[in-house]
């Protein structure tokens, strides 16, 4: 089962959750992205504002977000762990970070 900070999750498909992530310039909400090891995560990203960035290096995902167009993308985390992702275009801006917690 997947939690999203404080923000309700929707199931997607049997077998997956989902939850959308929004990126502006106050950072990104949820900040703290719940899954579970083995379990498909939909994330559906969009931004309040600008053009942002989606990056979770541990598990090779960067995904452009642009105004007025939301983009998915699926993960199925293989470890558990606690896992930093970013904005790759305000690398500097500390608000635009959040982190994935994945368990068993």
């Amino acid at each position: 089962m997947l939690t999203a900070g404080a923000e309700p999750a929707t199931r997607a498909a049997a077998g997956s959750d989902q939850v959308e992530l929004v990126a502006s310039r106050e950072g990104f909400r949820p900040k703290t992205l719940n899954a579970r090891k083995g379990e498909t995560l939909r994330l559906v990203l969009r931004t309040a504002d600008v053009e942002h960035c989606f990056a979770l290096d541990a598990l090779r995902i960067e995904k452009r977000i642009l105004p007025g167009r939301t983009t998915s993308v699926d993960l199925t985390p293989d470890r558990v762990g606690s896992f930093p992702f970013h904005c790759c275009l305000e690398p500097g801006n500390e608000a635009l970070r959040g982190r994935l917690v994945v368990s068993e």
